[in-house]
């Protein structure tokens, strides 16, 4: 059915958004590869950080008492599960960049 000039008319906000979204989806791809970079880069930066902090708060249960079990201390317990959420989505995004980098070749990080 043709589209009368009437319709067009009422609905020319939706074609308008319509035409601009589609336009522009070509954007989103190139911009999703730069976003995972930074965000790998971010993490990598922050996981510096905790091992710093899980270095100073392991120095300082030391001092204060050498025999004392490290992993009941609660904020070292923190840092760890910190730790552990940001490698998981450490991998997570390197796995989608591997993904978009090396299609169907499968890319293995060396070790």
């Amino acid at each position: 059915m043709e589209k009368n000039l009437r319709y067009k008319v009422e609905h020319i906000g939706d074609i308008f958004v319509d035409n601009l979204v589609n336009g522009c989806s070509w954007l989103k791809l190139p911009t999703r590869g730069v976003t995972l970079t930074y965000n790998i880069r971010s993490i990598e930066r922050k996981k510096g950080k905790s091992y710093l902090k899980i270095g100073k708060k392991t120095a300082e249960l030391r001092k204060q008492s050498p025999d004392n079990e490290l992993f009941g201390d609660a904020d070292l317990l923190e840092f760890f599960s910190e730790l552990d959420k940001m490698e998981q989505s450490l991998s997570e995004y390197r796995l989608e960049r591997d993904e978009r980098l090396y299609r169907g070749r499968l890319y293995k990080e060396p070790a």
